[in-house]
């Protein structure tokens, strides 16, 4: 937040400071920061209270399956849940379930649930979603049947599409498709998310304003002139491009992203009945306003940050694209030479790659700085990737729509082969786009520099710096051909610093649940991984291991006396506490972490040697003969007996075992192996 906030305070001196009527714009964007500050206590003064009533309290939750995804083990699925009853109370607010007996989106459930605050990896992101908690299933699981609400009806629509998209496809190509075509994510492997987000590929498997764009484009057939000359057609063209908006958010179940770029096309047809010109800039900023209204956290959602900051790189691109295009057209005009067709020919391919090339790189450049403040990994191939394959989207969006509503007709019709014959060659041209897309995925995920991660601190005052040096360009009027070098110079400058200086660094993190966290030790992209906890746990863990790019967990300990779910991250070495007899000692070394576990009847206890810093962690009880000294105690809800620590990790305010000595609690750690 803070990061963030110093930019947009910078922004606005800059504005002030230009002077004239844009000191109006200055005031109007501070108005704005106080007014959106406000929709936020109010969102937190809901939240409170909901979390206030039933936070830390099994009940019985009647509820409407949302949407669902993949979960651990088989049989069981997670979902977001809207819930209607607490104990037979009618209520009204969002619950996410990591682990639940299989059910289908759409239909209606009744169960016991352990409701929690949601971890502090996701609670950010929950927030934005409209979820208040976090709800673990018990038991009592039944199935109340179909629900009758849109949602659930597009719900069941997005399932039946989904399901006859992929039917004779292969897993990883029917996966993809499904999630760009109708927005089901449940079919996409880790294997396949992770090699996407490496090749820099991640926003194509997310329904997004990209997709609602190139669907909502297919309507522009007619030639400009006549679209120009009738006031009427434009009209009419506005109110279905409108209905196709509403069409495609209903086909992907009215996900934030999906219904923030609808509602810019909505605003794009309102100000074509009022007479107004089409403003990119103004209808989704004000798509942004109105989506936050109802919630305060809608602008903490990754996917909001990124979809505006790859608009605003777009237009960018697109303008730079121009300017180029204009400035090589007036040199080839004043050489007074007259082109042949195939060097006209040339020349606009060139010009086509030329622009893919502005509109990929800004729309790169713009959305990089939201990845490393958000604390995220990002890579240096996406440029490449958006060039190389972004032309894929249109005709595999396309293909995969046709393909979908085919077999669904071919589903409810079976007496009618032609649907069938006409969606096979459909299908089969879609899977083959789709195809080629993972293969490029997965080799480009697989070459240096495919994951990036940067500290939050540092990447902000680099931005900070990039920033201010391109307002001063443009406030001096300083040539594009020297300004652009050395911006890329200097942030070339500024990764190769950080790299230096992190290449001994490693970071320790607690993530998951506050009773139980699990611990986090990650080198470039190399991790090991003390595990506790549940599938809430589990997921925290992936969701970590990705943001910071780590492709290999060469450690995985499990520190569960009585697990009852296995833990299935892959790992080179894995060792179970549950699995050793009692008065037994591990050791084992990887990555500068040195490690022993020593195993007692009703715990386990880990001494940590990192970087000549001693850690220690317990799980169950154990209560050593002689005390054991360390630098710094991994906090969790089981009591260190007998443990003398400097200081402590911690994911909560206060545990009860705690010392008042003890200071504010840290979740994570830097620290230099050589000293």
């Amino acid at each position: 937040m803070l990061p963030s906030a110093a930019i947009f305070v910078v922004f606005c001196l800059l504005v002030w400071w230009k002077g004239g009527a844009a000191r109006g714009y200055a005031v109007c964007l501070l108005l704005g920061a106080l007014v959106g500050v406000g929709i936020r206590e109010t969102t937190d003064a809901r939240l409170a209270k909901i979390q206030g009533s039933y936070a830390g309290q099994e009940a019985v939750l009647t509820a409407e399956v949302e949407s669902i995804g993949r979960a651990y083990g088989a049989g069981r699925v997670s979902a977001v849940l809207r819930v209607e009853t607490v104990d037979g109370e009618a209520v009204r607010f969002r619950v996410e379930c990591v682990s639940l007996p299989r059910c289908e989106a759409g239909g209606r459930i009744r169960g016991r649930f352990a409701l929690d605050l949601p971890d502090a990896t996701q609670r950010l992101s929950d927030y934005a979603d409209g979820i208040a908690l976090s709800a673990e299933y018990q038991s009592g699981m039944l199935r109340l049947g179909p629900g009758r609400s849109f949602r659930a009806r597009t719900a069941r629509l997005q399932a039946a599409l989904s399901r006859a998209l992929r039917g004779g496809m292969a897993e990883n190509t029917g996966g993809v498709l499904a999630a760009m075509a109708a927005g089901d994510k449940s079919h996409l492997s880790s294997a396949l998310r992770s090699a996407y987000r490496g090749a820099g590929l991640s926003h194509v498997l997310v329904v997004s304003g990209l997709h609602v764009t190139i669907f909502c484009g297919l309507l522009d057939a007619l030639p400009r002139r006549e679209r120009e000359r009738s006031r009427a057609y434009r009209r009419a063209r506005s109110l279905l491009r409108a209905g196709t908006a509403l069409l495609l958010v209903g086909i992907t179940g009215v996900t934030p992203s999906v219904l923030r770029a609808a509602v810019a096309v909505w605003i794009s047809s309102l100000g074509v009945w009022l007479g107004g010109p089409a403003d990119t800039l103004t209808s989704l900023g004000a798509a942004g306003v109105l989506m936050c209204l109802g919630n305060g956290y809608a602008v903490c959602d990754v996917g909001f940050e990124l979809s505006f900051a790859a608009v605003l790189g777009t237009l960018a691109g697109g303008v730079c694209a121009k300017r180029g295009r204009k400035v090589y057209y007036n040199k080839k005009k004043r050489q007074g030479k007259k082109a042949s067709r195939p060097v006209l020919f040339l020349r606009r391919l060139a010009g086509g790659v030329w622009d893919a090339l502005c509109v990929s790189f800004c729309a790169s450049a713009a959305t990089f700085p939201v990845l490393v403040l958000r604390g995220m990994s990002a890579t240096v191939w996406a440029v490449v990737s958006g060039v190389a394959v972004l032309w894929m989207v249109g005709p595999m969006l396309g293909l995969s729509l046709g393909a979908a509503l085919l077999g669904l007709a071919a589903q409810n019709f079976g007496s009618l082969p032609l649907f069938e014959i006409l969606r096979r060659p459909i299908a089969f041209c879609a899977e083959g786009l789709a195809f080629g897309m993972n293969e490029w995925a997965f080799r480009v995920s697989g070459l240096p520099g495919a994951s990036l991660w940067f500290d939050g601190g540092y990447a902000a005052l680099v931005c900070l710096v990039l920033f201010l040096l391109c307002a001063a360009a443009m406030r001096w009027n300083v040539r594009l051909r020297a300004a652009l070098p050395t911006v890329v110079l200097l942030t070339a400058l500024a990764f190769g610093l950080e790299t230096a200086l992190s290449w001994n660094v490693v970071n320790i993190e607690l993530v998951g649940t506050q009773a139980a966290p699990a611990v986090i030790i990650t080198r470039r992209e190399q991790a090991v991984v003390l595990f506790r906890g549940s599938s809430i746990t589990q997921r925290a863990v992936e969701t970590q291991l990705e943001k910071r790019g780590v492709k290999r967990v060469e450690l995985l300990v499990d520190l569960r006396m009585q697990p009852e779910m296995p833990c299935d991250l892959k790992a080179e070495t894995r060792i179970e506490a549950a699995a050793l007899a009692a008065d037994t000692t591990r050791r084992a070394a990887c990555g500068g972490v040195d490690l022993e576990l020593y195993r007692t009847r009703q715990g386990c206890i880990v001494r940590l040697t990192i970087g000549g810093q001693r850690f220690v962690t317990v799980s169950g009880t154990v209560r050593p003969a002689k005390p054991i000294r360390a630098e710094w105690l991994l906090a969790s809800m089981a009591r260190p007996n007998n443990i003398r620590y400097t200081d402590c990790l911690t994911l909560s305010r206060k545990y009860r075992w705690m010392r008042e000595s003890d200071a504010v609690p840290v979740s994570r750690l830097r620290l230099r192996l050589a000293g």
